[in-house]
């Protein structure tokens, strides 16, 4: 049989999906300096997310040429040949497999996104932390109440929904079910946006940095959008494959938004992208800062000992970074391991240690920094800035 047009575009998909998670799992390696550095998210996303995907791919694939019970109401079933009706049969079987790998996927993908923002909250921004919890809470219930509906209620029994032909039209055209998953997933998915948003908004970070980072996290819109336009194709004509399209565009934007915040570091490293701190304003820099009194130094230095190997200077660079480091104070980060604040003169505060964590590597972002915008103190201007992994 020849390929059709959704199974071109649903491997490259594939790919771009699959590049997406190993550029997180990769950069987060980096980070942590060890595979053993990774977190529970990232092993969620390299394996259940990957395989799940990937499982989507190929049987919603196979789904397309075996054919199902999806027919109009004034469709001919006399017509059809046993051998037909088997396959369809199976492919009937395949599209709830195609629906249960969806919503793991995008669930999945929720998940991870939930721990991010906890780790992001949870010292200095309480009542978003309360309102993260709530959401997950939240998240879980749609999942719980859209599966027992999916299992248990509107398809009964439970054999129709790959019965050829089937006398209930909601165990092949899914409406009732699809509107359920739409509701929680989109209305989950803009409750998660407007807390990422207004917590970007009300910071005291710089304008472009803000730019930068709301444009990032605004990326969950086209997943919105595409599961509101699978909804709609679903429903305006079930029995034309254009809500499938809409399904695979859903859950591939849903796995990139998920990883996008998560690559920040491999992006460093093979492109020579600058952190967004205060400390290294290379002429690559996206956001370029007043140069602190160690790389004036450094600087200086350099004039006098003549050019220097780039590799031993970004070595000792690094090494400056991780004796500054373990000199001053921690706060919590973006995805939950320590950061480094200059002060002088304060005890080191209790700080949130996770296995493998490298302190000069990670996201700096600052609890004040997503305090009410003011007038920054004057030690501010010193300081660390928040920089995406």
């Amino acid at each position: 049989m020849a390929k059709t047009p959704y199974s071109g575009e649903s491997w490259i998909w594939w790919i771009v999906v699959l590049a997406m998670i190993g550029a997180r799992l990769i950069s987060r390696k980096l980070l942590f300096r060890s595979i053993k550095g990774l977190q529970v998210d990232d092993w969620v996303m390299g394996l259940f997310v990957a395989t799940c995907y990937t499982t989507f791919i190929v049987i919603s694939n196979k789904y397309l040429k075996a054919g199902s019970n999806l027919e109009p109401s004034g469709f001919d079933w006399s017509a059809v040949s046993a051998r037909d009706i088997s396959r369809r049969v199976y492919g009937s079987k395949l599209m709830i497999v195609v629906e249960q790998m969806l919503i793991l996927v995008i669930w999945s993908c929720k998940g991870c996104l939930l721990v991010m923002y906890h780790r992001l909250t949870r010292t200095a921004l309480r009542k978003e932390n309360v309102a993260i919890k709530l959401l997950a809470a939240y998240v879980v219930l749609g999942f719980v109440v859209m599966e027992l509906l999916y299992f248990a209620a509107w398809c009964r029994p439970f054999s129709l929904y790959y019965a050829v032909p089937t006398a209930n039209k909601q165990c092949d055209t899914l409406i009732d079910h699809r509107i359920t998953k739409t509701v929680f997933n989109v209305s989950s998915d803009l409750v998660m946006l407007c807390i990422a948003l207004q917590m970007l908004i009300r910071s005291s970070l710089p304008t472009k940095r803000k730019m930068v980072l709301c444009f990032i996290f605004s990326l969950g819109l086209f997943t919105i959008t595409a599961a509101i336009l699978s909804l709609y194709y679903s429903i305006s004509n079930s029995y034309i494959h254009t809500w499938l399209s809409w399904y695979l565009r859903e859950v591939s934007m849903a796995v990139i938004v998920a990883n996008i915040p998560f690559t920040w570091t491999i992006l460093r490293e093979l492109f020579e992208v600058d952190e967004f701190n205060a400390s290294s304003p290379q002429p690559w820099s996206f956001y370029p800062a007043p140069r602190s009194t160690t790389n004036s130094n450094n600087a200086r230095l350099s004039q006098a000992t003549g050019p220097s190997v780039p590799n031993a200077s970004k070595h000792r660079e690094r090494s400056a970074t991780s004796r500054l480091a373990s000199q001053d104070t921690q706060s919590p980060t973006l995805v939950g391991s320590l950061s480094v604040s200059k002060t002088s003169g304060e005890s080191p505060s209790k700080s949130l240690k996770f296995e493998g964590s490298e302190r000069g590597e990670m996201v700096q972002i600052r609890s004040h920094d997503f305090a009410a915008a003011s007038s920054p103190p004057a030690h501010d201007h010193d300081a660390i800035s928040p920089v995406l992994p």
